[in-house]
């Protein structure tokens, strides 16, 4: 019973069509590999998919939507994915500690597209649509860094499709 619930909760068609056509707003935070990043400035020209997550359990999330997507385009540079951890500003204090984690677990190749943000992300989660932190939530840019699709929760075939063929149109 509660899986239908998360299920029905996470389609990509109805939620967060507020943000469609709008800027994604600008988070500067410091990369796995040292590196200062302002997104969406950092894919400017890029066809980008944004992963943001709240919670460590749903980074299954974000794979369900990132594997596809780089599987699909890793061979054409023009589309590139960022995972962005919002951590609440409590932890920064253990931020070293907790960024080292995440490295040990990441391939290193992948570091410079994670930037974990610590901080108030209330204003993201506003600005955003994303009142769940328990779900992961993506978001798909155009060049110009304007969000053309989101998703939450978990990819469905149908969702993944959606996605896609979305990015395609945008190159």
């Amino acid at each position: 019973m509660r899986g239908d619930f998360i299920k029905a909760e996470q389609s990509s068609s109805k939620i967060g069509k507020e943000i469609i056509g709008q800027p994604f707003p600008e988070i500067t935070s410091k990369s796995l590999a040292g590196r200062v990043v302002t997104l969406p400035g950092a894919v400017k020209g890029k066809v980008a998919l944004i992963c943001i997550a709240f919670v460590r359990s749903s980074q299954s999330m974000i794979d369900s939507w990132a594997q596809p997507f780089e599987q699909e385009f890793r061979k054409n540079s023009i589309f590139t994915v960022y995972e962005v951890p919002m951590i609440n500003k409590g932890w920064k204090v253990f931020s070293w500690m907790i960024d080292s984690g995440m490295r040990g677990g990441i391939p290193v190749e992948k570091h410079d597209n994670v930037v974990t943000f610590y901080g108030d992300y209330s204003s993201y989660q506003e600005a955003l649509g994303m009142e769940n932190t328990n779900l992961a939530y993506v978001f798909l840019l155009d060049p110009e860094g304007i969000v053309r699709w989101k998703g939450q929760g978990y990819a469905s075939p149908k969702t993944e499709k959606e996605l896609i063929n979305t990015a395609m149109t945008l190159k």
